[in-house]
């Protein structure tokens, strides 16, 4: 399998050389996609997550890491307009909330959520112990 990664029109010389060299006897598929979410986001979101944890509390209790990246990225899907899905558990206990895993969010989603999450963490008062080397850009 090859991945060519594409960022800008200039790419496209690389991606037609690759094609023209193709062996097209058997049938080929071609998927273009967004990048899924970088490793500086990946860091700096559990970085924000970690700082929530410790500094926030819901419900009268706080949370761990986990559950927080839980709650905040359902709460994020509902506002962004998706809808996580609230299961009955299979053991009969209580209620399972189902959504795509984090790591599988493009680089603009994963830049929305941290946005989300910032502007939560805002709101809670929290103070951010990682700095954002990029700005936003990611």
């Amino acid at each position: 399998m090859t991945e060519i990664i594409m960022r800008n029109a200039q790419d496209t010389s690389r991606l037609m050389g690759f094609l023209r060299g193709t062996d097209f006897t058997k049938p080929k598929k071609i998927v273009i996609k967004d990048l899924d979410r970088s490793g500086e986001q990946n860091k700096l979101l559990h970085a924000r997550l970690t700082d929530i944890a410790s500094q926030v509390e819901h419900a009268g209790k706080k949370w761990d890491v986990l559950i927080w990246k839980r709650l905040l990225t359902a709460a994020w899907l509902r506002e962004s307009g998706d809808k996580p899905q609230m299961i009955p558990a299979i053991d009969g206990h209580g209620f399972d909330v189902i959504y795509e895993r984090t790591s599988k969010l493009t680089v603009k989603q994963c830049a929305e959520l941290l946005d989300w999450v910032e502007a939560f963490g805002g709101e809670h008062r929290v103070r951010w112990t990682a700095k954002d080397n990029w700005g936003g850009r990611y």
